[in-house]
């Protein structure tokens, strides 16, 4: 049933239209690194729409992602790597092949006992965020702030936080900060979801992602001097996501591996790969719900603790440092439109969900309260990434600009929780 299953993906694949393709070929080269992307420089630099009159900011509640880091699995590097070597023994490697091994080898020298930690990169990341936060919010990080700061037990995490603590301590000294990484924090980790339906959702997956997976033949003739007796997409595949996380932990002398990949080449790939993640950990048509129901934890935790600061003024910001399967799903619920469509129309995807832009490296989710004096009403305003956001019409509607009533996002997230 899986063979007919894949068979069909295939046709569906091969029958495609390259709308997609054609939309993001010519990008810098980074774009096309997926979930791998550093942290886009463009987002840095966002002006802030004014707040309605006579509302000034009070509160800030903050998800974002680990910053830049090694790959996660030893694999990522030693499959790629023993391939070329092997190929090197034989003498089967073309010239573009033996600038590819020699590349590899570096790679897989820098990234050795590393996999999964944070790299410079990621702190840096972290620590510039966090001073544009107390630029930006100067009514919220002040000297009387108290501020608490959450992060999974995992290593990258918790230097994540720690990169930003330093920041607003060095900008504001006098700063009351609680920082707390612990295994009671699982509202963080939104596996639930993905772990209860993941023998259907890997295969689906996986299929998807080598069905839309270019054929390697021209990359392989480019790399080898003989025929291998590999799995070529999968060799294809590895090696450009090693070259992918070279943003997050450069290499000196090594800028990426546009030499031996053609730009239709590494647009499919992206394809593919998104493709593969939207399944695995977004709002597809097949799997979403179930996906986002992981979620429900962290979304009590987010109006529990939003309530508290509204009514008590306890604390001013409340930080947390999580990963991609938070913030995923997180993004979806809140309506951002770049983050929530439900489809299962593969070829199309990559219109309106793209990984790289739902949570690159560093992915963060601000959400701003705002008080006024005259009103009752308590304004929020969202962030994606640093980029101020309309949320779609059925989470909520704007009273003014950007600004919405935080009562009517508290009842929109409350109702997702089942």
């Amino acid at each position: 049933m899986r063979a007919i299953t894949t068979l069909l993906l295939l046709l569906v694949a091969l029958t495609a239209t390259a709308q997609t393709t054609e939309q993001i070929k010519g990008y810098d080269s980074k774009y096309y690194y997926e979930l791998y992307r550093p942290y886009p420089a463009e987002h840095r630099d966002m002006s802030l729409t004014k707040a309605p009159k006579g509302y000034k900011p009070f509160y800030m509640s903050h998800l974002s992602r680990h910053g830049s880091r090694w790959h996660s699995a030893k694999n990522s590097y030693s499959f790629p790597l023993e391939i070329l070597e092997a190929a090197n023994r034989r003498g089967e490697l073309t010239e573009v092949g033996k600038r590819l091994y020699r590349d590899v080898a570096t790679i897989a020298a820098d990234g050795k006992n590393r996999y999964g930690e944070l790299s410079p990169v990621g702190f840096e990341q972290h620590r510039a965020m966090a001073e544009r936060m107390v630029e930006n919010y100067p009514e919220i990080f002040h000297k009387t702030s108290h501020i608490e700061c959450r992060s999974t037990i995992v290593p990258r995490c918790i230097l994540s936080m720690s990169s930003a603590v330093r920041q607003i301590t060095a900008m504001v000294p006098t700063i009351s900060i609680r920082m707390e990484s612990s295994e009671r924090n699982t509202y963080l980790k939104a596996y639930a979801g993905l772990n209860s339906i993941k023998q259907e959702s890997r295969p689906m997956s996986d299929s998807l992602q080598t069905a839309y997976l270019p054929c390697p033949d021209k990359f392989l003739k480019r790399i080898f001097t003989a025929e291998q007796k590999i799995d070529g997409k999968k060799f294809m595949l590895t090696t450009f996501m090693l070259s992918a996380i070279l943003g997050s932990t450069p290499v000196e002398g090594i800028e990426s591996f546009d030499y031996a990949f053609t730009e239709d080449e590494k647009a499919a790939i992206w394809r593919a790969s998104n493709i593969r993640r939207y399944v695995l950990t977004g709002p597809s048509k097949p799997f979403g719900s179930v996906i986002l129901s992981g979620i429900h934890p962290f979304l009590q935790h987010f109006v529990t603790t939003a309530d508290r600061a509204i009514a008590t003024g306890c604390e001013q910001a409340t930080l947390r440092f999580a990963h991609d399967v938070t913030v995923i799903p997180f993004s979806a619920i809140l309506g951002i439109k770049s983050c929530n469509t439900v489809t299962d129309d593969w070829d199309n995807v990559g219109n309106y969900w793209r990984i790289n832009e739902v949570t690159p490296m560093g992915a963060n989710i601000q959400m701003v309260f705002y008080r006024s004096k005259r009103c009752d009403d308590i304004l929020v305003k969202i962030l994606h990434n640093e980029r101020e956001q309309i949320l779609d019409s059925s989470v909520a509607t704007p009273v003014e600009s950007l600004f919405y009533r935080w009562s009517d996002i508290r009842s929109h997230l409350l109702s997702q929780i089942k």
